[in-house]
C-alpha cells in the first residue's frame, strides 16, 4: 500500500486536487444520483445523464494540471456563494504536504532494501554494485542495467 500512495502522491504532486467547488459538486452527484433512483422515466434518465456529467467534470478539475484556471473556478464559486473575500484564496496548495516527494533524478535511480523497504537512491552506473542501507546496515547486490558506464 505504501509504494501505491508514494505513487499516487507523485503523480498528483502537479494536479490540481480537490476544493470547495469539487465538494460541492460531489454533493450535486449524490443528490441527483439519489433523484435519478427515486423518480422514474424521463426525469430519471435526465438525473442520470446529469449526475455522471457532473462526476466527470468535478475528476477533471481534480486532475487538472492547469491550477492557475481551476483556482479562478473556485474563487468565483466562493465568491458566487458570498465566501471568499478579494483575495482570499490565492494558491490551493499552500496548506498541503506532499512530504518528501521530489523529481526523479536521471542520474540517480531508487532502490528498496530487501530487508526493512527502505528506499534509497544510488548512482545510476551501469553494472552490479553492492549497497548498504543506512537504516538496517543489510548489503544487498543490485544491478544496473541502463545508465552512465562506469568511469
Amino acid at each position: 500500500m505504501g509504494k501505491f500512495l508514494f505513487r499516487l502522491k507523485f503523480f498528483m504532486q502537479k494536479r490540481y486536487g480537490t476544493d470547495q467547488l469539487h465538494w460541492a459538486l460531489m454533493i450535486l452527484f449524490v443528490i441527483t444520483m439519489v433523484l435519478h433512483m427515486v423518480l422514474s422515466g424521463t426525469g430519471a434518465r435526465i438525473f442520470f445523464v446529469l449526475s455522471w456529467v457532473v462526476l466527470i467534470y468535478s475528476l477533471f478539475r481534480v486532475f487538472s494540471t492547469n491550477i492557475e484556471m481551476r483556482s479562478r473556478e473556485n474563487q468565483a464559486f466562493l465568491r458566487l456563494l458570498g465566501r471568499a473575500g478579494s483575495a482570499n484564496v490565492t494558491n490551493p496548495f499552500e496548506n498541503m504536504s506532499f512530504g518528501n516527494i521530489q523529481k526523479p533524478e536521471p542520474d540517480k535511480k531508487y532502490v528498496k532494501c530487501p530487508k526493512c523497504k527502505a528506499t534509497l537512491r544510488v548512482p545510476r552506473q551501469k553494472g552490479k554494485h553492492t549497497v548498504r542501507c543506512p537504516r538496517c546496515d543489510h548489503r544487498f547486490k543490485i544491478r544496473i542495467f541502463i545508465g552512465a558506464k562506469n568511469k
